[in-house]
């Protein structure tokens, strides 16, 4: 895969918000989420139609596809970040303008439902992006995490970032597990990150929008979902042969996944974590701050990624090669920290 790196964020970028997928259920969200960028010296521009409402969608597909091409072709838009998820990216996904996208080379936000954004761009284009905060459920929120100024803008803003370190479930000292995963591990081990929504994932599997990674790391995260449907599309991605070409999975939060049906009840998910890495020869990192939760990471989907294990309880990421620093930013750009473009 031929990867193309989007533009960095400036000292106080432009952000242009629209909302491809379902309609603002709480449009108060959204004004304090811009409220809060603006405090934080960041200029917004709003998609004409992000505040309509048609049928589940915020708009017809139609309106939402003009949205979110508008602010592409927009020049002093920096960046482009979903409002909210839901469902609706992947009827929009054969009528994308992905020749625009790609020249462009602007940051695309979200997470969720915009996994089928972040992944079909990536399969038609190369072009990275990135799995993150969104504005209404996360920048709206009235208890905002500190990642987003610890490490959603640091990243954004430098050609290379590391996560916070993250808790392993079990020391690398402890049995087995700990073994195989030191073992897995070593000096660190690293690819290209990929992933998102284990729903959206599988869905798009059979399909152009899928990209074909090698040596990924694929991140996963599912909310609302019970565990056997979980791992139904975790063995959709290995009949497919998806798991292949992958080196490490990054197991996010799956939250509100446990068994409610009555017949299911007896399976958990611990259950399907376990089968998974039984199934599978590589490494399994749970833990990962990222999914429908306060505290999630931003995560360059495309760009590479190295896990290493800095001590004994903990993983650590460390990112680079997803962004460039725009030639005509100049010295007013956030100082580079490591690789060039391709």
């Amino acid at each position: 895969m031929n990867t193309r790196l989007p533009y960095l964020l400036p000292a106080n970028p432009c952000l242009g918000l629209c909302a491809p997928s379902g309609f603002l259920t709480e449009p108060g969200a959204l004004e304090m989420a811009i409220l809060y960028f603006s405090e934080h010296g960041w200029d917004v521009r709003e998609g004409t139609h992000i505040r309509n409402r048609h049928e589940y969608f915020a708009g017809t597909d139609t309106e939402r596809l003009e949205d979110f091409h508008e602010l592409i072709h927009d020049p002093k838009v920096d960046a482009i970040m979903a409002a909210r998820g839901g469902y609706g990216l992947t009827r929009l996904l054969p009528h994308l303008d992905y020749e625009a996208i790609a020249a462009a080379r602007k940051p695309i936000i979200g997470f969720s439902d915009v996994t089928a954004l972040h992944l079909a761009v990536l399969a038609r284009t190369g072009l990275v992006s990135f799995a993150g905060p969104m504005a209404a459920p996360d920048f709206g929120h009235p208890h905002r995490s500190a990642l987003h100024q610890d490490h959603f803008l640091p990243l954004l803003q430098n050609e290379t970032h590391s996560s916070p370190l993250i808790r392993l479930p079990f020391t690398v000292h402890e049995g087995e597990a700990g073994m195989r995963l030191r073992h897995q591990i070593g000096n660190g081990l690293e690819g290209i990150l990929w992933g998102g929504n284990l729903s959206l994932v599988a869905h798009l599997v059979g399909t152009p929008y899928l990209p074909k990674v090698e040596e990924g790391i694929l991140f996963l995260e599912e909310v609302n979902e019970e565990p056997y449907i979980i791992e139904r599309c975790l063995m959709q991605l290995y009949h497919a042969g998806v798991f292949n070409s992958v080196r490490a999975i990054l197991w996010g939060q799956f939250n509100r996944c446990e068994p409610t049906h009555a017949s299911a009840a007896p399976y958990a998910l611990e259950q399907v974590v376990d089968y998974l890495q039984h199934l599978l020869p590589i490494p399994l990192l749970q833990n990962l701050p990222f999914g429908h939760v306060r505290d999630k990471l931003t995560l360059p989907v495309g760009g590479r990624v190295r896990i290493t294990l800095p001590d004994p309880a903990h993983y650590q990421l460390h990112f680079s090669q997803y962004g460039v620093i725009r030639p005509d930013q100049g010295k007013s750009a956030a100082k580079p920290q490591g690789s060039e473009s391709p």
